[in-house]
């Protein structure tokens, strides 16, 4: 006899489009900065490659604490800098790869992927391992068996003794770190402003003689010189430079994080506060768990929008 077929049953099955976990739990301890990596995180959680090159959004963050305390959060300058610094740095990147690969037939693998810290601090300190949760309070760390953070290998050497080449990681926002010929991290944006071209200050718009040449004053009627200071108000306007440092890329020093919110933690909330979503390139997020004890334990969950990446809303960056 054949199997009765289960009945009472929904019409319709399940079609979310890509099932996936789009809450990231992190857990945290301490007043110190603290990194967390959107792609690296979906990547463990999903079973599956979440590129780094996007705009991920975010929907919204959840944080939940013991104590009455404060966390900021921050993101990469959402602006067309962020987005041109990256897109130098991975052509680049690409080129490198693609020479080696024109020498040696071969091709890269399906993980093959170009991956950048936020700043110079988030290279010592590391990107946070996603959570998953068990019976009281009990939690486990996914672990990435393989997230590498690129290197450029430089064909300028770093002259020693040796005259190796000279390695070095890559981070958004902030100065170089390291020594010239000896980099540890290059900082892109740091690079992009540094190889463009700068705004004048400002340009002379009319000779210099002007005011004293006979024909420019011959409808000078007025006792008072008006033509001249005329001519004095057009030459020396206000307006004749940019209505910006011209020598400074929002991201190049190591304080042009954005903030993008602040979760507040009190008895009357019920140590749960919330933070809006927002934008972050790159999927890069900083938490900065300001005056908290060293061993105070809090968690971190991270609201991913739906979409269609793999079941994640993200844009890609280049």
């Amino acid at each position: 006899m054949g199997s009765k077929r289960e009945t009472n049953l929904p019409a319709k099955k399940y079609k979310k489009g890509t099932p996936c976990v789009t809450r990231l739990e992190f857990e945290m301890t301490g007043p110190s900065p603290q990194y967390i990596d959107v792609a690296k995180a979906l990547s463990a959680a999903n079973r599956r490659l979440y590129r780094q090159g996007c705009y991920y959004y975010i929907q919204h963050i959840e944080v939940y604490n013991n104590s009455n305390e404060k966390v900021d959060f921050l993101a990469l300058p959402d602006n067309w800098v962020t987005r041109a610094a990256y897109r130098r740095a991975k052509a680049l990147w690409d080129a490198q790869h693609d020479r080696v690969l024109k020498v040696a037939s071969g091709s890269t693998s399906k993980y093959h992927d170009f991956k950048v810290y936020m700043d110079a601090q988030h290279r010592t300190i590391g990107s946070e391992r996603v959570n998953t949760h068990g019976w009281s309070g009990s939690t486990t760390n996914l672990i990435s068996d393989d997230w590498e953070y690129s290197q450029f290998i430089s064909a300028d050497d770093n002259q020693n003794a040796t005259a190796d080449a000279d390695n070095f990681y890559i981070h958004m926002v902030g100065d170089h770190d390291g020594v010239a010929t000896n980099w540890d991290s290059i900082g892109a944006i740091k690079s992009y402003a540094d190889t463009r071209g700068r705004v004048q200050d400002s340009q002379p718009l009319l000779p210099a003689g002007l005011q004293a040449d006979p024909l420019a004053n011959l409808i000078d009627y007025s006792s008072e010189e008006q033509m001249n200071d005329l001519l004095t108000m057009v030459d020396d306007q206000d307006n004749e430079s940019p209505p910006y440092d011209a020598d400074v890329y929002v991201g190049q020093q190591s304080n042009h994080l954005q903030h993008v919110g602040r979760a507040v933690t009190t008895a009357e909330n019920g140590r749960v506060a919330m933070v809006a979503g927002f934008c972050a390139p790159l999927g890069l997020i900083g938490v900065d768990p300001t005056g908290l004890a060293p061993t105070d334990d809090f968690r971190i969950v991270v609201v991913l929008a739906p979409g269609t990446y793999n079941g994640v809303y993200a844009e890609r960056m280049a």
